[in-house]
């Protein structure tokens, strides 16, 4: 017989909850759980119909309810249900996750006729760091809204953008909502904390807040000028990346003066200075004679705008700047800042492989206000579609004589594309000055436009290719659009899927047409779906003439697409999400263009959401110390950041929901990493490795296509999943270090605090002239 001595139970103090649960017309399931004696606590709830679990998600959403003093705002949760599911069902109801505390009341779905609550956010606010808030407001109309910090009105707030919103993290169906973005006062970054909510015109309060704290240049230069505190220093760059500070772009004059640009090392260099131009001639002239550096000889050669006689070049070169061993190439009208030519000489000094050189710009509006023209690191294929950096360059001496003999230029952009006739795009060591050399005049994109195609074909024809050249409309820049010859090759388009067969259907429906078209294959790749439905339709592929490769085990997109690519022996992969839609036939063809460049790695599509939001405009490092996709707070149709949603240009990464590469360029860096990056950033691991191996990354905005993000597998920042994403977060970040924070494709003159093109960096990044050179990945043992 066995005796007990003892017996000890232990006790889970249950939560002495407020709540609610409620049901919207439209399936959403709402409401809120709050322990008034632990305020801070979170809570995950279940929800289930007919006591089986349905779904789970994390109360942190703002809750009106919770809105009062000691209870924390952020205690709220939405989820939509399929609204089939709840008609087939008697009960809803909600409990703590692992606990058995009922959230709110059950709702008996058979019999309960009171009005339906729904709880569903109607806007959001959210705090970028800094005094940089962005948020959106359920409306289709234009709305103004007040801004209250600590009980004063502190800014008006006009809700004219556009966001997409929608599913798990947001509640309730996908949707487009007004979006807003702006900056509180500088007098506000103090280093204290402070409260801000909404409210609109009539008083109305919104049900969104956030807290912040600001600290003026950063709390690391705050470090510097109350002194004391290196030993913390480090601590607070760390802050200083993870939650960076930024001013409105509006602000650009004061900002400059706050943070202008450092005086250069004098230098011996004589340069050599052409005016390209009539009109604007005395201006240009006017700006040169209050220069710093004054070892320099000028020449202007008249004629229409942006063009150049060679003749009348090489004569003056031969004669009044013979000994002259750097040009300066400038368009008539361009006010040159005082240390422009200093700046341009120092930057020769510091850097003798320098083959040419340009800077960012300033633009002066109708109404006397100075806007940045904010510049890259060199972007061939923006050059050759935009040629943004051709107004204002310098030039080694025997370069610019050799592309003048070879090419008889007679336009700003052919004479500095000439260049480039025998080296190609990768190899040119072109550098980029951050930080504006002058001021430049409105252009007449008319002109500059057949200018530009003309001198974009005339250069493809150097090198060999024959390429169409289509002309478009800009908004500042010139704008063309450039087609190679597609060479004839084997493409297969890669579409991970598991079960939710709607999303494959229409996917495999939409993209047939460009598919054809490029006489390319798809293969399905299958991660054990289970669905009955699925299955049939898995089954019927290969009668379709679409091949299936099942694969097993835990969701692994980076492994599912290494061993597809493996099985494969296609000349050209094309890796596609099942959530995407296309809505033309050429996306493929656009995207198989941009390849016909060797030294191109992997091209990337414009991808919006289904309401017509941009989803993806290409990936931009540094974005709080992470990534972020870029022009997320565009409509399509919108011209982007300086035209880029106008013209292909180079990105460090392009998401893997739509990537087209070669298969020998997938295998030579070891395709994805699926040990460290399963599910999320694989794709900017991998073109950064491409880079890394000399490549170039490329954003079209000619292939657009529909992307319903996350609709298969659901959203990285779900409760469950959070984890997950900051261990392949650290692990990018340890392997590619400062490189993160120094994007050759962004300028760091702009922000980083989680909208890409929307403020100025405050304090700006380092404006040391640059190389777009490939980064270097640091080693990254596996275990650590």
């Amino acid at each position: 017989m066995t005796r007990v001595i003892r017996s000890r139970k232990t006790m889970i103090a249950q939560p002495k909850l407020v709540s609610r649960l409620a049901l919207g017309d439209d399936g959403t399931v709402s409401g809120f759980a709050f322990d008034p004696e632990a305020p801070e606590q979170r809570f995950t709830i279940d929800i289930l119909l007919d006591g089986l679990v349905l779904k789970t998600v994390h109360a942190d959403a703002f809750a009106p309810e919770c809105a009062e003093p000691g209870r924390s705002n952020t205690c709220g949760f939405a989820v939509s249900v399929d609204t089939d599911l709840l008609d087939a069902a008697r009960h809803l109801s909600a409990r703590l996750a692992n606990l058995e505390t009922p959230v709110g009341q059950s709702i008996d779905l058979e019999n309960d006729t009171t009005s339906r609550t729904d709880l569903r956010p109607t806007c959001k606010l959210r705090w970028l760091g800094g005094l940089h808030f962005h948020g959106w407001i359920d409306s289709e109309a234009i709305v103004t809204l007040e801004a209250i910090v600590d009980g004063e009105s502190v800014a008006q707030v006009r809700a004219t953008a556009w966001t997409h919103i929608g599913g798990d993290a947001e509640g309730g169906v996908s949707r487009n909502v007004r979006a807003f973005d702006f900056h509180v006062p500088q007098r506000l970054a103090d280093g204290r904390v402070h409260r801000i909510l909404l409210r609109k015109e009539d008083g109305d309060r919104l049900p969104a807040a956030a807290t912040f704290v600001a600290f003026p240049d950063g709390l690391a230069g705050m470090m510097d000028v109350i002194g004391g505190y290196a030993a913390e220093r480090l601590r607070g760059e760390l802050y200083d990346r993870l939650i960076p500070a930024s001013l409105p772009l509006h602000d650009y004059a004061g900002w400059r003066e706050r943070f202008p640009m450092p005086e250069p090392q004098p230098s011996p260099l004589r340069l050599a200075v052409v005016i390209a131009g009539s009109s604007g001639t005395q201006q240009t002239l006017a700006s040169l004679e209050a220069q710093s550096h004054e070892n320099w000889t000028a020449g202007a050669i008249d004629g229409e705008p942006l063009s150049i006689d060679a003749d009348a070049l090489l004569e003056f070169l031969e004669r009044a700047a013979s000994d002259a061993d750097h040009t300066v190439v400038t368009m008539a009208g361009m006010s040159l800042e005082r240390t422009a030519l200093a700046r341009i000489a120092a930057a020769f000094d510091s850097h003798p492989d320098a083959l040419a050189m340009y800077g960012d710009l300033d633009f002066l509006a109708d109404d006397g206000r100075i806007w940045p023209l904010a510049f890259p690191a060199f972007d061939y294929e923006r050059l050759l579609e935009q040629g943004y950096c051709v107004h204002l360059f310098a030039v080694r001496r025997e370069a610019l004589l050799a592309a003048i003999e070879a090419a008889r230029p007679d336009s700003l952009y052919r004479l500095f594309n000439s260049l480039l006739d025998q080296i190609g795009p990768r190899r040119a060591d072109i550098l980029h000055l951050p930080g504006a050399l002058a001021t430049m005049p409105k252009l007449d994109r008319t002109t500059a436009g057949a200018l530009l195609s003309a001198a974009s074909q005339s250069h493809l024809l150097a090198r060999g290719i024959h390429a169409s050249v289509t002309r478009q409309t800009g908004n500042f820049f010139p704008a063309i659009r450039i087609k190679r010859p597609v060479s004839r090759q084997r493409v297969t388009v890669i579409i991970p899927t598991r079960d939710r067969v709607s999303l494959l259907q229409r996917c495999l429906e939409t993209i047939t047409p460009a598919v054809e078209r490029c006489h390319a294959d798809i293969l399905v790749v299958d991660n054990d779906s289970a669905h009955p439905q699925t299955i049939d339709f898995l089954s019927d592929l290969p009668r379709r003439g679409i091949r299936t490769l099942r694969i097993e085990g835990p969701f692994n997109f980076a492994r599912l697409n290494n061993q597809a690519a493996a099985t494969l022996d296609s000349d050209t992969l094309c890796l596609l999400n099942n959530d995407i839609e296309a809505s033309s036939d050429d996306w493929l063809e656009e995207m198989l263009t941009r390849l016909g460049e060797p030294d191109v790695g992997a091209v990337g599509a414009l991808l919006t959401w289904p309401g017509g939001v941009v989803q993806h405009g290409g990936v931009v490092l540094g974005m709080n110390f992470s990534v972020a996709h870029a022009f997320t707070d565009r409509l399509s149709d919108d011209p982007g950041s300086l035209d880029q949603l106008l013209v292909a240009h180079e990105c460090s990464a392009v998401t893997a929901a739509c990537l087209a590469t070669r298969r020998s360029d997938y295998l030579a860096v070891g395709g994805m990493d699926e040990a460290r990056f399963a599910v999320a950033l694989n794709d900017v691991d991998y073109c950064l490795r491409l880079r890394e191996a000399g490549k170039r990354i490329v954003l079209t905005p000619h292939a657009k296509l529909i992307h319903a993000e996350s609709a298969s597998r659901g959203r990285d920042n779900r409760a469950d999943r959070r984890g997950r994403f900051e261990h392949e977060l650290n692990l990018l970040r340890a392997r590619w270090g400062e490189f993160l924070n120094d994007d050759p494709a962004y300028n760091p003159q702009l922000s980083r605090d989680g909208v890409p093109y929307s403020g100025l960096a405050w304090p700006p990044g380092r404006r040391t002239p640059r190389y777009n050179h490939p980064p270097v990945a640091h080693d990254l043992p596996l275990g650590f």
